[in-house]
Formats: C-alpha cells, sequence, structure tokens
C-alpha cells in the first residue's frame, strides 16, 4: 500500500482520484490548495503525487518546485484541463513524473500509479546502490 496525495482543486476530481486508488488499496491523502498540500507533507510521507496545475494560493508547478527541494525523488504527476506547451515544459524542467489531461482516463490513472510506484522504488534503491 502506498500513500498517495491528490491535489486539487475540484472536489469532483479528489473524489473520483480517491476511490480509484482506494479500490487499488492505496491510502491518500486530498488537499484543495498548495499550502494545505505542504502542510500535509509535513505530517506524512507521501510515495506518489498527483497534482492540478492551475490551484489557488501555490500553483501546482510552485508545488512541484517545492516537494522537489525536498525529496528529489518525489515522483509528481501533474494534472490541467489547460494544456499548454509552456506548462509542459516547466514540469519536464522541474523534473515531473509526468503530465495527463483531463477529463482523466481512470484506464490510464491506474497504470500511472503502477509505473510511477515502481519508479519511486528504483530511484529509491539506486540512491543506496
Amino acid at each position: 500500500m502506498a500513500v498517495i496525495m491528490i491535489l486539487d482543486d475540484e472536489a469532483s476530481i479528489r473524489s473520483l482520484m480517491h476511490r480509484v486508488l482506494q479500490s487499488m488499496g492505496h491510502e491518500t491523502i486530498e488537499a484543495e490548495d498548495g499550502e494545505a498540500a505542504l502542510k500535509q507533507c509535513e505530517k506524512r510521507d507521501i510515495d506518489l503525487y498527483f497534482v492540478d496545475i492551475h490551484l489557488p494560493n501555490i500553483s501546482g508547478l510552485q508545488f512541484l518546485e517545492k516537494i522537489k527541494e525536498k525529496d528529489p525523488n518525489a515522483i509528481v504527476i501533474m494534472m490541467t484541463g489547460y494544456p499548454s506547451a509552456e506548462t509542459i515544459m516547466e514540469t519536464i524542467e522541474d523534473d515531473g513524473y509526468t503530465y495527463i489531461t483531463k477529463p482523466l482516463d481512470l484506464d490510464h490513472i491506474r497504470d500511472l500509479v503502477q509505473r510511477g510506484l515502481a519508479a519511486r522504488e528504483a530511484r529509491l534503491n539506486n540512491q543506496w546502490e
């Protein structure tokens, strides 16, 4: 079981993601803005993040930068309903794991969780070798 953060200002997205991830046997932590998410990250170790790009207070890209400073091995999947070349490039430059668009494809989400957790494990194992 992994701990997965869902950071999105839309309650319906958080609820949908929670149900999908819970059905896979994972624990979820939900936040509606970047500040609340950062507070949650101080309390818990997070294995994987789903982060909306457009958020109140702290943007998803700013959140990505802060998380990567805290944990360079973090696996952060950026989400948006408004894709642009600029946000794709910023995600890549800030070492985001991948970038997905809304509406969400649930089979793709399940696949990303499995691949993302495997990538996290590989990063952590390589760190100690």
